[in-house]
């Protein structure tokens, strides 16, 4: 097993103005005038306790050098360290510690992103609704009426969504379920939803956004592009796949040859946001069937499985 390198050696430097360095001399130079004074004193001793008139240069060299190591173990109260070995920090703990900043980091920017979505869902709650609201009340029409007034369904929805920091699915499905049976009902179309879940997730806030704006984009082009009179949605989460489907009767064909403006490339757009993958295919006898699949999709923590 080979030898482990040596940590680097690091110096110190400690910039002390005069005066400190005076009286630090000054207590280093009595701190050696003591230990010579005790190497003395202990010569000394010595010599009584031999009867000796002048001491050997082996007994003055030993006390002169016991008093310097003394005086090089005792400085260490007078000087600060001068030199350490500090132990060089080890990839596991740079990558460590860059995951933690990346964290707090991201902790940060999702605070940041969640108080502006309230900040605009607030907005649009006092400011839009309330001139909505008033419009409402003063809509020359019935069918003028029931547009704002689904207007207004759109807007509490979308407020209350960005307002959340989260979703559960179940909650989010019902939300579009009620929707989409609102919109379809104004349009004289028949809905039918489908939903099959192996667990209850909670949805991040991008999830829920491109989810709910794939459905109202895929259902509005069935109504106002196919004309069409019946709309089944099917949403499956099983082992971490979501399938989504939105298939209607209408007289849409060859959806290849479409030209992918906005709409589709929104969709398109939001799909990829998921990592997941999107298609649409022709029905037998008539419609178009729109199907998004996600693998690998997991919420931000697990939910207590609930029926629906």
């Amino acid at each position: 097993m080979p030898a482990r390198p040596r940590p680097p050696l690091v110096i110190r430097r400690v910039n002390w103005h005069r005066p400190v360095w005076v009286a630090r001399m000054l207590a280093e130079t009595l701190l050696l005038m003591a230990w010579v004074l005790l190497a003395a004193i202990v010569l000394r001793l010595g010599q009584t306790a031999h009867a000796t008139t002048a001491p050997s240069l082996w007994a003055l060299g030993l006390a002169m050098g016991s008093a310097l190591a003394g005086h090089l173990w005792s400085r260490r109260w007078l000087w600060p360290a001068e030199s350490v070995h500090t132990s060089a920090p080890s990839d596991t703990q740079i990558h460590a510690e860059a995951q933690a900043d990346e964290r707090r980091l991201s902790d940060a920017m999702e605070q940041g992103r969640g108080e502006e979505r309230l900040r605009i869902a607030q907005d649009l709650h006092d400011d839009i609704g309330a001139r909505l609201l008033t419009l409402l009340y003063q809509a020359p029409t019935p069918e003028m009426g029931d547009y704002i007034r689904h207007t207004l369904q759109d807007l509490k929805t979308l407020t209350r969504g960005l307002a959340a920091s989260s979703h559960r699915l179940s909650d989010a499905a019902a939300e579009w379920k009620r929707d989409l049976s609102h919109r379809l009902e104004l349009a004289q179309c028949a809905l039918t939803w489908e939903m099959q879940a192996d667990q209850d997730i909670n949805l991040s806030m991008v999830q829920w956004s491109a989810l709910t704006r794939i459905l109202r984009e895929l259902v509005s082009n069935a109504i106002s592009h196919a004309h069409a009179e019946h709309i089944t949605v099917t949403l499956i989460l099983a082992e971490d796949m979501l399938t989504l489907r939105v298939s209607d009767d209408g007289r849409g064909r060859e959806p290849e040859q479409w030209a992918h403006g906005l709409g589709l490339g929104g969709v398109r757009k939001r799909v990829k946001q998921l990592n997941g993958e999107v298609r649409w295919f022709e029905r037998d006898p008539a419609g178009i069937c729109a199907e998004v699949w996600v693998p690998s999709f997991k919420g931000l923590s697990p939910a207590p499985q609930r029926s629906h």
